[in-house]
């Protein structure tokens, strides 16, 4: 096995399965008999712990000495307070461990050990995760104790959950760490606790471990001692946190600062030199919001570390940041994308900031959550947009946020960001895009309506007033409340909360009468609509308004507070407007959660401005962005036509900014995926290309080096040369022959996956022998270039001569010559054919067909993506039906999980049917129109693909197998 093998991202981790109750898994020898006859040991059954205590501190101890990390053993002594009425059980938390019965002790705070009931000393709940905890004596409200439990745990190996261990290589070698991710219920799968946000305690943590490896923790070490064969290593008492915030690392790795230091990055010794951007980062960002909060940072020592395999993208953990690998290692920009700069400057700051918003201020429960996320989100952007003013994050938060939520919380399923729940299975999934992008967006709503200033001192009020404590959003309200000096159509909570207890958002209908001067605006909940689900409710938001316009009188886009309301009472409203204007935009800078449609008319006057040479000096670069992003969804939902869409969308022949292209990017793969497979897909192809000729101009490979640049490149050039620019595919060509000259292979970060797209998709870019030495490149430097691989992989969709494809899909159980191809890229080359043009996904549903099982056994387990992709992608009646072959003909065959992802694809694939059905004729006839009496060039020859690149295949096997054999 080879360094690639452990290339491509994790698949998130599956959520623990809970076992039903069962009543006669009982720690004491008790039948099922004995517990039904007996009530006081029969525990309500509750996700929640029964309130009877409350825990004051942790004495935790673990052993991690296993030499293969895969065990551990431990115990706990915890400090409780009895709350409620006098009781001789209380419950706590533990889930999947193996707890000793015989190890159960209570010691009140006088020394008075409290007797075991010997009965039945403890009663497992294995749904709920809870131990109840018999004793022979009722114990004294108020008074303290002191629980001790011995217990013993596995370190999981697959499921990136509680105590894992996690690998990387060295110079061939693969060495092992432990690690842990406890958000939101895996603490206690772990150690016997109290594993809900509102139990705030201090922790005492030991860890005993191998010489070879040291240990890590929430604060910092306190002393470490040399036991006969292992060190036994103890840390500072935390300051009172939620046990979801504990957090260690057992491991080999290193860092390049002090122990003096405030800040220090943690990761492989091979990897910690490229650890120096986020440490200096993070130190300036740590800066910025303890100023911005008014409050120094509360823990001692600030440690990150970069762990291989992380579902997530970090975890804030007081003291101790866990961060998949790629948001804390940064080489150079030959080496490392802009994109990858900015996330890793943007995790690292989203981050910190939980050190107020989550760690020092918690949530009382998870309903609540938005309050740690949704503020993350919102000083991510803004804090690193103060450090880092030329990347315009503020409008990249429009785009990677606003947009990006307003495209999944258009569904009749969607929940609130305010959404109760207490089952485990729910909550170890609710970090979704509603507590991240949506609630940030409504927060970043909120601060425009009250204005910035008010804001800032509204939070650091909260932030005093909770410090410690745990939250609710009527905290936040009540600060706000104090501090505004805006009128508001209704309290803060009134209008807050009307977006925080409903689901979705509204599409405001705006109609201009020029004759009465008047602007009409109304609200209703948009939605996506769909053949399976009903219409959803009709929810009512109090919705803030303003708009800019062609008069200089109202012209102000910078002026983003409201100036009229929609509200739950009053849901449409009509205002005077002044005369003569030409045309107006409503939501300024598009600071409102929510879209916006114009009667025709106005529509049109839009499409004219924005095809007019001076639009971009009319319209700002966000509500440009808006404009595009509302009407190809609008469109999408039949709520406008595609001709104004398409209509709208043709003034990007000439935009050249970064964040409107960044919203047109998703708009027209959607439109490419739905019509790949029709007849006038070809003038589509046209179409796409006249919108990119001038932007390819402006953004080049050899055009400008400044970070939005490049950002821009990235996904401009893929498209372009996706769609057959023949400016790109010269530009690409000559960056492949350069690269394959070299002595490695060079090819520009931002441009890797245009090139390599360009190759597979267009002919003749090189000539067979310069082929070949490409492939054997990519193979021989393997380990060196896993990223590279990547996108080549990645690219593989792009495909259109048979035999490529062919060849492509036999990798999935072949490795090559000296490669071996790990399940993930397996895997990945699949959901890329599939997500290419309809001669790859036909390939791919007859190639799973006829080789279901080796396909089943290859990816093992990653058959989920497969049918995911599937289902997104296929956009015809002949694939439909392919795949109801396989559903038909493998379903035995499958494991639950991939029969539910199976049918799903069918169900998403209809839709996508039932879309095209309503909408793709509508599409071809605009285009037809639009390119009446033009001659439609092929698709840049795609049809006559290189076939020396299929005669490739088979020069580099016998090259490769050559080169093995020297």
């Amino acid at each position: 096995m080879t360094v690639f093998q452990k290339c491509i991202a994790i698949t998130l981790a599956c959520v623990l399965s809970s076992a039903r109750v069962n009543s006669s898994h009982l720690v004491g020898g008790k039948t099922n008999a004995t517990y039904s006859q007996n009530s006081r040991y029969t525990p309500s059954a509750s996700y929640h712990l029964d309130n009877a205590t409350e825990p004051l501190s942790y004495n935790l101890f673990l052993d991690i000495t296993d030499d293969n990390l895969l065990t551990y053993s431990g115990t706990v002594d915890i400090t409780i307070r009895l709350l409620s009425s006098e009781t001789s059980s209380f419950a706590i938390n533990s889930a999947g461990l193996t707890v000793d019965p015989d190890s159960l002790q209570l010691t009140r705070s006088d020394g008075k050990i409290i007797p075991v009931d010997q009965r039945m000393p403890m009663v497992i709940l294995s749904e709920f995760e809870q131990i109840y905890l018999n004793f022979a004596e009722n114990l004294e409200i108020g008074a303290v104790y002191t629980v001790h439990l011995k217990y013993n745990g596995t370190i999981k190996t697959s499921l990136f959950k509680g105590l894992y261990r996690s690998s990387y290589r060295i110079n061939g070698n693969v060495r092992y760490l432990a690690t842990t991710f406890f958000a939101a219920t895996y603490a206690r799968t772990v150690f016997p606790c109290y594993d809900e946000p509102r139990y705030k305690a201090t922790f005492n943590i030991t860890i005993r471990h191998r010489p070879q490896h040291m240990a890590l923790s929430n604060m910092p070490v306190a002393q470490s001692v040399q036991l006969r064969e292992h060190i036994e290593t103890s840390f500072e008492q935390t300051p009172l946190i939620s046990t979801y915030l504990v957090a260690f690392v057992v491991s080999d790795f290193r860092t390049a600062a002090t122990d003096q230091e405030l800040i220090r990055v943690y990761a492989p010794e091979n990897k910690v030199q490229h650890t120096e951007y986020a440490r200096e980062f993070a130190i300036r960002s740590l800066r910025t919001l303890e100023t911005f909060f008014g409050r120094q940072n509360q823990v001692p020592k600030i440690d990150l570390i970069a762990i291989p395999d992380f579902a997530m993208g970090a975890m804030e953990n007081w003291g101790l940041i866990t961060f998949r690998e790629d948001y804390l290692i940064y080489e150079d920009e030959d080496s490392t994308t802009a994109m990858a700069k900015q996330s890793i400057a943007a995790v690292v700051t989203h981050e910190l900031v939980h050190m107020w918003f989550g760690n020092e201020v918690t949530p009382e429960w998870w309903t609540h959550v938005w309050l740690n996320e949704g503020f993350a989100r919102y000083f991510e952007y803004y804090i690193t947009s103060q450090l880092e003013p030329s990347w315009n994050l503020w409008q990249q938060f429009v785009v990677n946020s606003v947009h990006s939520a307003l495209s999944q919380d258009c569904h009749s399923s969607t929940r609130p960001m305010n959404y109760y729940a207490t089952e485990p299975a729910f909550l170890n999934e609710i970090y979704d895009y509603v507590v991240y992008a949506k609630s940030a967006s409504v927060i970043r709503m909120m601060q425009n309506v009250i204005g910035f200033d008010t804001f800032k001192i509204a939070l650091n009020d909260y932030l005093r007033s909770r410090s410690y404590l745990t939250t609710k959003p009527q905290y936040l309200y009540e600060s706000i409340e104090k501090f505004r000096t805006v009128e508001l159509p209704a309290s803060v909570e009134a209008i807050f909360e009307s977006w925080a207890n409903a689901p979705g958002y509204p599409v405001v209908t705006v109609t201009v009468d020029t004759a009465s001067r008047t602007l009409t605006a109304s609200q209703k909940r948009f939605w996506m609509p769909n053949e399976i689900d009903d219409p959803p409710k009709n929810e009512l938001f109090y919705v803030p308004l303003n708009y800019a316009s062609s008069v200089p009188a109202s012209n102000d886009f910078d002026d983003t507070a409201p100036t009229f309301w929609l509200t739950p009472t009053t849901p449409e409203v009509t205002v005077p407007i002044e005369s003569d204007i030409e045309w107006l935009v409503v939501n300024t800078q598009q600071t409102g959660y929510y879209r916006v449609n114009y009667d025709q008319q106005s529509w049109n006057r839009l499409i004219g401005i924005l095809n007019s040479d001076h639009f971009d000096t009319d319209l700002p670069v966000i509500n440009r962005a808006q404009m595009v992003d509302d009407v190809a969804n609008l469109a999408r939902a039949g709520k406008v036509g595609y001709d104004i869409a398409l209509s709208l969308m043709q003034y990007l022949e000439r935009e050249t900014e970064y964040i409107p292209w960044s919203t047109a990017y998703n708009a027209l793969l959607h439109l490419d995926q739905m019509v790949s497979g029709h007849k006038e897909y070809v003038r589509f192809e046209s179409y796409a290309r006249n919108l990119f000729t001038r932007v390819f101009n402006e953004t080049k490979a050899t055009g400008s080096t400044d970070h939005q640049s490049r950002l821009h490149r990235e996904k401009t050039l893929y498209l372009a040369c996706y769609f057959g620019l023949p400016a790109c595919l010269q530009e690409a060509t000559l960056i492949l022959q350069t690269a394959i000259m070299g002595e490695g292979l060079n090819i520009p970060k931002e441009m890797q996956s245009a090139v390599f797209c360009a190759l597979n998709k267009f002919a003749p870019l090189l000539n067979t022998i310069t082929e070949s030495v490409l492939l054997q490149k990519l193979v021989q430097g393997a380990d060196q270039l896993e990223d590279l691989i990547n996108k080549f992989i990645g690219s593989m969709g792009c495909a259109r001569l048979p035999l490529t494809i062919d060849f492509y899909l036999q990798m999935v159980e072949n490795d090559l010559p000296g490669l071996v191809i790990s399940k993930t890229m397996k895997s990945n080359i699949l959901t890329s054919m599939i997500k290419g043009g309809p001669s790859t996904r036909i390939a791919t549903l007859k190639y799973v067909m006829e080789r279901f099982a080796i396909v089943s056994t290859s990816l093992d387990g990653q058959l989920l993506s497969v049918f995911n992709a599937f289902g997104s992608s296929i956009n015809t009646q002949q694939e439909h039906q392919m795949l109801e072959q396989i559903v038909s003909f493998h379903q035995l065959a499958m494991v639950s999980s991939v029969q539910t992802a199976a049918k799903e694809a069918l169900v998403q694939s209809r839709q996508n049917l039932d879309w095209i059905y309503k909408h793709v004729d509508g599409i071809a006839s605009w285009l037809v129109d639009q390119q009446a009496g033009t001659v439609i060039p092929d698709d840049n020859g795609a049809e006559h693909a290189n076939v020396g690149f299929v005669l490739l295949l088979a020069i580099i096997i016998v090259n490769l197998q050559g080169l093995l054999a020297d």
